[in-house]
This record gives structure tokens, C-alpha cells and sequence, in this order.
């Protein structure tokens, strides 16, 4: 049993599921196709973006919990500049087409004007926070951060503590929430976690003995044992060799998870421009993947936010980056927290005003834990669990009511979830049902009729439920996702747990 204290004991119900393929958005996976076959993701993307238990690259904070390597983009502390986010005029006329620039699919438009409906009952959530909050000025801010942030278990470099604690508070108050002691030990806490307080972490788990050439030479044997025949026919043979020749002593020479971005770019601009050089079947390959291989590293920065997450974060905060200018941005220090504190931003908010109570800090815990989940899961386990009761059917307690595809786009098939709603309110169409479940990432899900129906009839049957539930997901029993050792959803638990118990809340 897991406890979050401050002033007493506060007990958090621990469900656990078992899944097999969820969209998160925190999990760093690199994939083993990273490796001198990098000019081949074109190829078989659709394999490796879902990563390899043996082949990934991990990334682990240095001794000093400082970034490291040549080459490396982490901007200076002392910097302002850099961090600064590009402006509308300098992103002008980008030369690529960014995926954010595609037209919305009619599930997205339908999700919009959803929305827009719900908004009014949103935007009554922020000033109920403020009455949970404990309110802090900036300075005062500043200040108790500095208490505890080079403290164990945080251990922020003493060096650094400053920068890190500006770019903290100047990232809440760019996001618009109040400055307050929840959000700015939250994010402290999430940054240690995630990253070790490294602005672009390093790319190889030395603490295990592992260094970049291992990882290579093992990837490209995985590679040539998986797809050995592919591999002999022309014109791929003279293309290997080429883009091996170019790419593998510069990711030799990687030492963060920056330079492997770079690197992945350089091979997507090559693969641009040779496109039409290349043939038919395989161009359209090229076309299809090529985000994928410009964005192998799939979490990046500070705060290990999922790439196309930050990307939509940004574009729904009226900012147009290209994803040249977004990744960047990400390996600042500002940058790095910045959007992860976006991501944080409806759930504190919603948790905070509809759950959270003075003197009970288990709501934030849940706001934690749903950074590592995804948007809302813990909120959407406990729907799930009311459904489960309704339905008398058996269903995983995984976050996740509706499929997605493998970029993590709603797709309109019945799931598991889905249909056993379906039996709960048979005068529904699926389609209705649907249209409620795809607001599941969203604080307007609970305002949705279907919510309130199912809430309104478990309270009847079973009486008050808690407002979210804490699950145990795996990947599989050999993950390595996360600094080089298994790190389950437990694990980031009860790390989670001991940091903010940590904290001088009073």
C-alpha cells in the first residue's frame, strides 16, 4: 500500500492492469534501429518505432548530473537567448511541411467542436484551484525551492540550482498558473525523475559498462539477422554502405540524446533529397516514415515530454515552431520544463479545483502520476472500474477507453471499453458513446452527458467512488525504458511518492 502524507496518513487505492500497446507519453524509448541502420528507418519504421527490449539506447544522469559530449546543445545556463521561444516571423516560410500543419481528421473536428461546447464549465475549474493551492510570490518562490532542491533525494547540482529554479518558475508563469508551492515542487520532482536535472540527457547508460560502439554493433547484428535478405537487394547494398560510411562515426560520437537528434536529422534531409533518386515503392516509404526517423528520440528534454504530445501543445498554445525549432527548444533548460509544465497544466488545474481539499495533497500525486500514464488516466481507470461494475464485464484498467494508431490518433473501432458501455446504455449509438470517450486526454471529459450518466447510476448501485486510482502498467516483463534498468510503473510510483513526501510542504 502506497501513502502520500502531509499532516497524516492518506491511503491511495493500487489497482493493477496488465496491457500490451499504450500511447504515453513520458516512456523514452530508441528504438534499436537508432544505430549505424539510422538510413534505413526509410525502410522498416513501422517495425522499430515500437522499440526493442535489448537494442535501445538508455539514457542515465553523469556523477555530476551534468550534460556531457561533444557537441552538445544544452544551452548555458547563465543563457537567455537560446531559451527564448523562436518568433512567428523568424518560423516563417519553413521550407518542410510539419505535421502540425496537416488538416484536422473529422474524429479531431468533431473533438474540437466538443470542445468548444464544454469550455464555459472548464474555465470555472481555475479559480476553485485557487482556493486549494498554497500561494506563493516570486520571490518567496524562489526561496523555497532553494530550501530543498540540492537536497536529498532531489540532489539538484548546488551549481545549478539557480537557472533551474528560474526556469521553473518562469515556465509556470508562462503557462499561466499561479505560482505556488504544488506546482513548482511537482515539476521539480518530475525533472529529477525523468532526467536527473540534465537539460539533454545523455544517450548511453555507462554505469552498466555499455558505451556507443556496443550499441551499434549489436543493433546492426539485429539488424542483419532480421532483414539480411532486404537487405542484398539493389539499390539497397550501395545505400548501407553510403549512409554507414556517412552516419555511423557520427553516432559513434554521440554522447547525448541532442546529438543522436541531430544525427537522425542529417539522415532525414539526405533521405529528402534522394528521394527522387530512389524507387517508386520505396519513395512513397521515404515520405510516409520520415518523421519517424527526423524524430527517433521520441521524448526529449528535461522533462521527457513525447514529441508530437509537445507539438500539439505548443500549436493549441498559439505557438507555430517547426519540429527543427521545437526540438531545439526542448534541449534549453526553459525549454525543456516549459512544455512539460503544458502538459501538467489541465490536470493540476482540474485535480486541484474538483478533487483537491486544504490539507490533502493526494490529488497532486495522481497529477504525477498521469504525467508518466498519460493525460487523465488515472482519472479514466476509475471510469473504467464504474463501467466494469455496471457492465459486469471484465475489462483493463488501463486509461484508455477508445484504439489509437502508432502516431496515437483516436481510431473509431470498438474497444474493449467502448463495447462494454455500449451494454450500460443500450438506447445510445456507439457513435454517441464514441464521441464522449474522445475527450478522454481532455478535462472536458467529465462534463460530458455520458459521464454524468455513468457516475450518476454507479453512485446509485455502489455508493461514492474515489475521484482517480493509481494503476500498475507495464510494457513487458524485459522493458528497459527508462536509465537503463526495468523501470516499470512502480517503480515510478513509489519514486514519485518518496520525492513528494520529501517536500517542506508546511
Amino acid at each position: 500500500m502506497l501513502t502520500f502524507r502531509h499532516g497524516k496518513i492518506i491511503t491511495i487505492r493500487v489497482m493493477t492492469a496488465k496491457t500490451a500497446s499504450l500511447p504515453r507519453p513520458t516512456r523514452r524509448r530508441l528504438p534499436a534501429i537508432l544505430a549505424c541502420s539510422l538510413a534505413f528507418l526509410f525502410l522498416f519504421g513501422p517495425v522499430f518505432a515500437r522499440g526493442s527490449s535489448t537494442g535501445d539506447l538508455h539514457v542515465v544522469p553523469d556523477a555530476a548530473g551534468t550534460p556531457c559530449g561533444p557537441g552538445s546543445r544544452a544551452t548555458p545556463p547563465d543563457s537567455s537567448q537560446d531559451d527564448k521561444a523562436p518568433s512567428a516571423a523568424n518560423l516563417a516560410g519553413s521550407p518542410e511541411p510539419q505535421a502540425s500543419e496537416e488538416p484536422p481528421d473529422p474524429i479531431t473536428k468533431q473533438r474540437i467542436e466538443q470542445i468548444e461546447q464544454l469550455n464555459p464549465m472548464v474555465a470555472e475549474e481555475e479559480p476553485l484551484m485557487l482556493d486549494v493551492v498554497q500561494l506563493l510570490d516570486r520571490p518567496a518562490a524562489a526561496e523555497w525551492l532553494g530550501r530543498f532542491l540540492s537536497s536529498p533525494p532531489l540532489n539538484c547540482p548546488v551549481r545549478e540550482q539557480g537557472p533551474w529554479i528560474e526556469a521553473i518558475v518562469a515556465s509556470v508563469e508562462r503557462n499561466g498558473l499561479p505560482l505556488c508551492k504544488e506546482i513548482t515542487a511537482l515539476v521539480a520532482c518530475i525533472i529529477c525523475i525523468e532526467s536527473g536535472f540534465h537539460v539533454d540527457p545523455p544517450a548511453v547508460d555507462r554505469s552498466r559498462g555499455e558505451d556507443m560502439a556496443a550499441i551499434l554493433d549489436r543493433a546492426e547484428k539485429e539488424l542483419r539477422d532480421k532483414f539480411g535478405s532486404v537487405l542484398s537487394l539493389p539499390p539497397v547494398p550501395k545505400l548501407y554502405e553510403k549512409y554507414r560510411a556517412k552516419f555511423y562515426p557520427k553516432l559513434l560520437a554521440c554522447r547525448t540524446e541532442g546529438d543522436v537528434d541531430m544525427v537522425a536529422r542529417s539522415v532525414a534531409k539526405d533521405l529528402r533529397n534522394e528521394a527522387s533518386t530512389l524507387p517508386e515503392f520505396i519513395r512513397k516509404i521515404v515520405f510516409k516514415e520520415i518523421d519517424k526517423v527526423q524524430n527517433v528520440v521520441r521524448t526529449k528534454g528535461s522533462m521527457q515530454l513525447n514529441f508530437p504530445k509537445a507539438r500539439q501543445l505548443m500549436r493549441d498554445r498559439g505557438e507555430r515552431f517547426t519540429d527543427e525549432d521545437l526540438c531545439d527548444y526542448m534541449y534549453t533548460m526553459n525549454g525543456g520544463v516549459d512544455v512539460g509544465v503544458a502538459a501538467l497544466k489541465p490536470m493540476f488545474i482540474q485535480y486541484a479545483a474538483r478533487y483537491g481539499t486544504r490539507g490533502n495533497l493526494s490529488w497532486l500525486f495522481f497529477v504525477g502520476m498521469d504525467y508518466h500514464y498519460g493525460p487523465f488516466s488515472s482519472r479514466n481507470m476509475m471510469e473504467q472500474i464504474r463501467i466494469r461494475d455496471l457492465s459486469g464485464k471484465k475489462i483493463s484498467l488501463d486509461g484508455d477507453f477508445i484504439r489509437y494508431d502508432d502516431k496515437a490518433r483516436p481510431v473509431e473501432r470498438v474497444s474493449e471499453t467502448m463495447q462494454a458501455a455500449m451494454t450500460i446504455c443500450p438506447d445510445k449509438t456507439a457513435s454517441w458513446i464514441f464521441r464522449a470517450f474522445s475527450l478522454e486526454k481532455d478535462p472536458h471529459y467529465i462534463y460530458t452527458d455520458l459521464h454524468k450518466a455513468l457516475a450518476e447510476e454507479h453512485e446509485k448501485r455502489f455508493g461514492k467512488t474515489p475521484f482517480a486510482v493509481v494503476g500498475d502498467l507495464w510494457l513487458k516483463d524485459n522493458a528497459v525504458v527508462k536509465h537503463g534498468v526495468a523501470w516499470k510503473t512502480r517503480t515510478y510510483l513509489r519514486k514519485l511518492d518518496r520525492f513528494l513526501n520529501s517536500i517542506p510542504w508546511d
